[in-house]
């Protein structure tokens, strides 16, 4: 009986409450911090945090996908940077409209990415792969900087994406709307399916299942813009986010492109044996982690209005790849869940305005970052095998 209910606890927490501890941590976080400055859950302060969190979670997002197929990737803070830089110096010295800048930026992420995923497919390990590429794209941010190696962006069509708020109304309205045509969508489904003989009660069932989720985060969306809203409305950089989240939620859960992404991910050798095309899923992959690397560096380069030598470096790439772990995806692929980029990021970027707004050092925020990257890693590890005590195969060796 025992065995029984660590087994049905095991998968549910490698299957579809994966996230719950992470938001019991978060919000035990957020009340540690409140309570020792009130300032922390106030309007202006998670106004600001919506914003900061954007880049990391926009990079994440981009991580999951990689991930997701089994493979890692390094390289996409730089290659945001330089992305980033490319729009820039065509906004401002080229005087190119935002949309040919921002188009020219993607087109350059993707291209990058999609030379680095055909040597994964050819079988060079992502990890040496993209270690290769962040430090020459490293390098090539100084090549694609002026000589005074920096670009402002102020009074820029570009610098106006990070400064523009969106009603909290409209965006309430926009939520409604989005989660009842959701709602709408699988009722739809139920009742074609109760029509198909499968029975009335069961496809019910099915169709009130799949509703607590699309309800809860509703209301959850719904009380955090208004709360946010109170700082003068949603900023446009979180409202994109989101909706690109829901874009990428969609191509994970509704299409044969997110079947095969997990398949990938749990057995390739399965994948191949079932028909999947195993290549093309890992080109894509990686062609969707450049395009959130262009949009990540433009809305950094927004906020910060510019971008320069020290665009894209730091612990950006250490973030991203903590958020996206934490949040939930499995460094071992095909587990994971794209709202895990937005959940990592607000606890990664919930532990670094804790830590600006209690005047602690920068020391304290890598190591709160590092230990729950590798608490993370741990957990997943344990969930992956079932079991809290080393593998046998380990122990062995050692």
């Amino acid at each position: 009986m025992n065995g029984d209910w660590r087994t049905r606890l095991g998968e549910a927490l490698a299957g579809p409450y994966r996230t719950v501890p992470v938001v019991l941590a978060l919000g035990a976080m957020w009340l540690i911090f409140n309570s020792i400055n009130s300032a922390f859950l106030g309007s202006a302060n998670l106004h600001a945090l919506a914003q900061q969190v954007v880049p990391v979670g926009m990079l994440a997002l981009g991580i999951v996908f990689v991930l997701l197929v089994g493979e890692i990737d390094l390289s996409s803070a730089a290659l945001s940077a330089v992305a980033a830089t490319i729009a820039a110096r065509l906004l401002v010295e080229s005087g190119q409209p935002l949309l040919v800048a921002v188009a020219a930026a993607i087109v350059f992420a993707i291209s990058i990415t999609f030379l680095e995923s055909l040597l994964v497919i050819y079988g060079v390990p992502s990890l040496i792969v993209t270690l290769g590429g962040m430090i020459m794209l490293q390098g090539g941010l100084l090549i694609a900087l002026p000589s005074s190696f920096q670009v402002s962006l102020g009074g820029t069509s570009l610098a106006e994406f990070a400064g523009t708020n969106l009603s909290s109304d409209a965006c309430m309205i926009a939520i409604a709307v989005a989660a009842a045509a959701l709602l709408a969508g699988r009722l739809a489904v139920a009742v074609r399916q109760a029509r198909g003989g499968e029975g009335d009660r069961r496809a019910l069932l099915a169709a009130a299942r799949g509703a607590t989720p699309v309800v809860l985060g509703a209301a959850a969306l719904l009380v955090a813009v208004a709360v946010v809203g109170r700082g003068g409305g949603i900023p446009l950089s979180t409202a994109t986010f989101f909706v690109l989240l829901l874009v990428a939620w969609y191509l994970t859960t509704q299409t044969r492109y997110g079947t095969h992404l997990y398949a990938v991910g749990g057995s390739r050798a399965a994948a191949k044996r079932s028909g999947v095309p195993v290549s093309r899923i890992v080109i894509y992959s990686f062609l969707i982690l450049g395009f959130c690397a262009a949009i990540a560096g433009l809305a950094d380069a927004s906020r910060t209005l510019g971008v320069s030598a020290a665009s894209g470096g730091g612990s950006l790439i250490l973030d991203a790849i903590a958020a996206a772990v934490v949040g939930g995806t499995s460094l071992f692929g095909g587990r994971g869940s794209v709202w895990s980029a937005a959940l990592g990021a607000l606890v990664i970027g919930s532990i670094n305005s804790g830590v600006q707004l209690l005047g602690l050092s920068v020391e304290i925020q890598d190591l709160a970052t590092g230990g729950v990257l590798v608490l993370a890693v741990t957990i997943d590890l344990v969930i992956s095998r079932g079991s809290i005590r080393p593998s046998r195969g380990r122990l062995a060796r050692a």
